[in-house]
């Protein structure tokens, strides 16, 4: 592979070609950087106020509550970014635990900026930073959901443009690598995925020759030595857990058989996720990238980068039996947005088509979140168009009924020792909904966190609350009276959210925790 190795893109060098348009010649490129990053956050900001926490959030928030140096699903960045968030306001509402992780995707936001604005320009920085924004997947769920993407994406960026500096940049010093190294613990700390940092650097090092000599230095080992003292707390967590997070995630890996048509969905889903015109938008930019001749370094190392999510999960979901997660190839293409943005300001100025796509990009950002925030507040007009005729949003709402029909059949902490649950997304959901005050036990087949929790250890003749799904609540209720001297129940209850049917459950107390969940 050919390339060259041009240095690091000055500011203004690119920013202001012949035929510049209207937009480009009136306005600064920090002044759009500004909009770019009051735009986002106004968004972000909307979506996170006026909606309830999901499933996944939910049961992050709970789990949180006990302090761990690390989690069942994921490393813990997520988990304590909830607790302390919670601490400091002293409250679990969704604004109060999503604060930190709207912090995080504004920083995310000027990083994408710096990074692409370092190695092509400041209009090119400027576009990447409002395209990833506009891409759903990253802009919006990951950067204000309680989940360990928002903080994965902001160490991930933080990290490339460490090393992109160390790398092209002749004065910068070489101990930058330890640094990038920290940061690549921190990206390890929110979620698995920061591996790939470190092995898309590593490939870059090996194609690239005039950067192949690092690989004979001490400094990028050292900085991966920085990140292993970081991740180490994730490491004695699974010592001391018989590494049940680590089988839980490569199980999802194990093989069941060829399924090629997998993988053509999870390429379909994440070109979904982030939006199809902005997905082709990504591919054509790193397609171009690499067939330019010579291939320019920069591009190349995005590439690198890119490379190990983008090509791994589909291969992944091809041979797994597991259910295959589109987001999860998404911090691979979270690396191809400079080259998207270095591409929409070479052609933006002379390209009407370009200049649409761009506005259109954002009013279709702008307009989902408007449309989504109504029908959180009103879900009666989200059922209109509904293809079940339920609440399209039913995940996001908060089982506030939940807590009333316990507080109206007399059930209090004290005399109910803890509450149970059949899995995990229902203990997140009741969990939420009644507060701190009620322990949560998860006693069924996939308990994922609340088996390390462990709520119900020591607690043998104790009496709970049951929360079970109505749909299987018979086979439910004979589980308990397995783990219980006797059950009652005590009736059906209908969560609704704004008038609109969300969920059923019932009701039920266990009297006399046996401990275990043999048959008596």
């Amino acid at each position: 592979m050919s390339v060259s190795t041009p240095g690091l893109a000055r500011p203004g060098v690119g920013d202001r070609p012949a035929g510049l348009g209207t937009l480009q010649e009136r306005i600064s490129p920090a002044s759009a950087l500004a909009a770019v990053l009051v735009f986002a956050l106004a968004v972000r900001l909307l979506f996170a106020a006026t909606t309830g926490l999901g499933n996944d959030e939910s049961y992050t928030v709970v789990t949180s509550r006990i302090p761990a140096l690390s989690y069942f699903d994921h490393p813990p960045m997520a988990w304590w970014l909830a607790h302390y968030s919670a601490v400091l306001f002293g409250s679990e509402a969704p604004l109060a635990v999503r604060a930190p992780f709207l912090l995080l995707s504004t920083l995310s936001t000027l990083l994408m900026y710096l990074l692409t604005a370092r190695l092509f320009g400041r209009w090119a920085g400027v576009w990447a930073a409002l395209l990833m924004a506009c891409a759903p997947v990253l802009g919006l769920t990951s950067a204000t959901w309680v989940l360990p993407d928002g903080p994965l994406i902001a160490f991930l960026l933080a990290g490339t443009l460490v090393v992109a500096h160390v790398l092209f940049d002749e004065r910068a010093h070489p101990a930058l690598w330890l640094l990038a190294g920290a940061f690549g613990g921190l990206a390890l700390l929110s979620k698995y995925h920061g591996v790939f940092l470190f092995a898309g650097t590593f490939l870059f090092l090996l194609l690239c020759p005039r950067q192949r000599k690092w690989l004979a230095t001490v400094w990028p080992y050292a900085g991966g030595v920085v990140a292993l003292v970081l991740f180490s707390p994730v490491i004695a967590w699974n010592v001391g857990n018989g590494f049940a997070s680590l089988a839980f995630q490569s199980a999802r890996a194990s093989a069941a058989g060829f399924h090629p048509l997998m993988a053509l969905m999870v390429v379909g889903g994440i070109a979904l996720f982030l939006t199809p015109w902005i997905w082709v938008g990504l591919v054509a930019a790193a397609v171009r990238a690499l067939r330019a001749r010579p291939v320019n370094p920069r591009a190349l190392l995005l590439i690198c980068l890119a490379a190990g999510p983008v090509l791994v999960f589909p291969v992944v979901a091809a041979w797994s039996g597991a259910k295959p997660f589109f987001h999860w190839a998404a911090p691979g293409y979270l690396m191809l947005f400079p080259l998207l943005g270095r591409a929409t300001a070479r052609r933006w100025a002379a390209n009407a088509a370009i200049r649409g796509w761009t506005v259109w990009s954002a009013g279709f950002t702008a307009a989902g979140v408007a449309v989504i925030a109504t029908v959180s507040l009103v879900p009666s007009l989200g059922t209109a168009f509904s293809a079940t005729g339920g609440d399209p949003l039913r995940e996001l709402a908060t089982w506030s009924d939940l807590d009333a029909a316990i507080r109206r059949q007399g059930l209090t902490p004290g005399p109910y020792a803890f509450v149970v649950t059949p899995v995990w997304h229902m203990g997140g959901k009741v969990g939420y909904a009644l507060g701190p005050s009620w322990p949560v036990a998860c006693m069924g087949d996939d308990c994922r966190g609340f088996l390390m929790s462990d709520i119900q250890h020591g607690r043998k003749g104790a009496d709970a609350v049951l929360v079970l799904d109505a749909a299987g609540a018979n086979a439910q209720m004979n589980a308990m009276r397995r783990r219980f001297q006797s059950v009652e129940s005590l009736g059906t209850v209908e969560i609704r959210h704004a008038g609109t049917a969300v969920a059923l459950v019932v009701l039920a107390t266990g009297h006399g925790y046996l401990g275990d969940a043999s048959p008596r």
